[in-house]
């Protein structure tokens, strides 16, 4: 049925390996965590987790003097096609845990969180498919400067995986796991955020997220270069407008134009194709509120956007990352003061792209057409000590 990648899978043994998850702002998931996910995305200015560590992670300065555990499973459900040419993808499931530890003593947070960043996949009935996986192990650290100022950054560890088949152009590089990609690649890289406490309702916070650094990935003979995840540079506010209603806001400049140009497959040191992909900047808006109904209960609502980057001439039915619109919405429980569940549910209509480069008959996406919607969802159980 389905080709399914796991996100990070944590053993006793304390090995992680690499996910893949179909994304939808370009090749970055529309939110990280079930919090920050049912809001649109939003996530610069208020407390939302340990997903922190892959949002703004100045916001764990926000937490409550102690230590949180927070365990995820998130699901992906993309629906890929190419009507008339490819057919559908069979790539439609896709299962993310996650885990993410802070503890704040005083002035000081640190901790520590393991996250599927994003990625791509397609699979097609004429063997055709492209499986693309980025992961990231975090090590936050975060100091209360005052009572309104929190400043904090991290430092990443970015993993790669590659699985690339495309028949008529006799490339083959796949490994027999569900959890890693053939070719691979690894980097450090790095953020640095703030939270502001402009008033007694209003927090501002940013954030300033490096590239990812990936070298060339590797398969045997095999080598992809010119595959990289872009700087970020986010901003945005939480208003607490009353004691049950927060309004949220961000606004984020992904930089695809500086990581997404051309990727280049070599065999043999000598090149089999350039996939010329020109990717624009993407800014990427992020909408969002919660309102507590009871002191267990609180409702989450959010919208977020992003236009496709890739160009119409460009767009390949392998990498369609065309997604823009995403309604999202979700909930908290509290069980007690000590642990809690949180679930979001995001809905990306269908949006539909036709190549304009050169036609298909000479191996271009001239009058192909690719369609893209998605159902997903992200569930977390939380543990206050």
């Amino acid at each position: 049925m389905k080709s399914t990648k796991l996100a990070a899978i944590f053993a006793a043994s304390g090995l992680v390996a690499p996910t893949l998850a179909f994304a939808t702002n370009g090749m970055l998931m529309e939110g990280y965590g079930p919090i920050a996910a049912a809001m649109g995305g939003a996530a610069m200015a208020y407390d939302n987790g340990t997903a922190a560590m892959a949002n703004n992670p100045a916001t764990l300065g926000l937490m409550a003097e102690g230590r949180r555990l927070d365990v995820m499973l998130g699901f992906v459900g993309p629906r890929v096609a190419a009507p008339g040419t490819m057919g559908d993808s069979k790539a439609d499931a896709f299962y993310m845990p996650a885990i993410g530890y802070a503890a704040r003593q005083d002035r000081l947070t640190y901790g520590l969180g393991i996250y599927g960043q994003g990625g791509m996949g397609t699979e097609y009935a004429n063997g055709d498919l492209a499986q693309v996986s980025v992961g990231r192990v975090i090590f936050p650290l975060v100091y209360r400067v005052n009572n309104r100022l929190n400043v904090g950054g991290s430092l990443d560890l970015v993993w790669a995986g590659m699985d690339l088949v495309v028949g008529q152009m006799n490339i083959r590089f796949k490994d027999s796991s569900n959890y890693t990609g053939a070719a691979k690649g690894y980097s450090v890289a790095a953020k640095l955020g703030f939270t502001y406490r402009y008033n007694r309702s209003l927090t501002l916070g940013g954030v300033y997220q490096t590239a990812g650094n990936l070298p060339d990935l590797k398969a045997g003979a095999y080598k992809v270069s010119g595959f990289d995840m872009p700087p970020i540079v986010g901003l945005g506010l939480a208003w607490q407008a009353s004691h049950r209603l927060m309004a949220t806001a961000d606004l984020k400049d992904v930089l695809w134009g500086s990581s997404m140009n051309t990727v280049t497959i070599y065999h043999n040191g000598a090149v089999v194709v350039p996939f010329k992909q020109d990717w624009s900047n993407q800014m990427v808006l992020s909408l969002g509120a919660a309102y507590r109904f009871t002191d267990a209960l609180t409702g989450r609502i959010g919208y977020n956007h992003g236009k496709n980057p890739i160009p119409d001439q460009y767009v390949n039915y392998l990498w369609p990352a065309i997604a823009q619109d995403h309604y999202t919405a979700g909930f908290g429980y509290a069980f007690d003061k000590h642990s809690d569940v949180n679930f979001s549910l995001s809905y990306v209509p269908q949006i539909s792209v036709t190549g304009s480069g050169t036609p298909m008959a000479m191996g271009g996406n001239g009058g192909m057409t690719i369609t893209h919607r998605q159902v997903n969802w992200q569930l977390m159980y939380s543990r206050l000590f």
